[in-house]
């Protein structure tokens, strides 16, 4: 495997007051830290925070994705205003989502525009 292919790509788009981000490649401790940096970027003290997170080029994943989504989570939990979505999760990260418990804590849908249309909506 080259190292190319163990890269996090993380594409940034905005929709209205919502931010999408679609991310694809590997998601592990090494590059878990790239994925919560464009998170904190997006981030504004005491503003609410509508967040879509498009999953589904994940090629890799590890436990450390568990806790990425589970600290920006925490955080949108405590912001009334803020809502996260996650679209295209990959099977075998719901699996452990589900293992975990923490499946039941998150919002899913089955696209971005149908993730989008419900942030815009509220």
């Amino acid at each position: 495997m080259n190292h190319h292919e163990q890269e996090l790509r993380v594409r940034v788009t905005h929709r209205g007051h919502c931010s999408v981000l679609e991310v694809g490649g590997h998601l592990d401790f090494i590059t878990a830290p790239t994925l919560a940096d464009h998170i904190d970027t997006l981030w504004e003290p005491g503003a609410g925070l509508r967040l879509v997170l498009e999953l589904s080029q994940l090629t890799f994943y590890d436990s450390t994705a568990l806790g990425v989504l589970a600290h920006t989570l925490q955080r949108v939990q405590a912001t009334a205003t803020s809502r996260l979505l996650l679209v295209g999760l990959p099977g075998g990260l719901r699996h452990l989502l589900e293992r975990t418990g923490l499946l039941a804590h998150f919002e899913l849908r089955d696209s971005i525009e149908q993730a989008v249309a419900d942030l815009l909506s509220t």
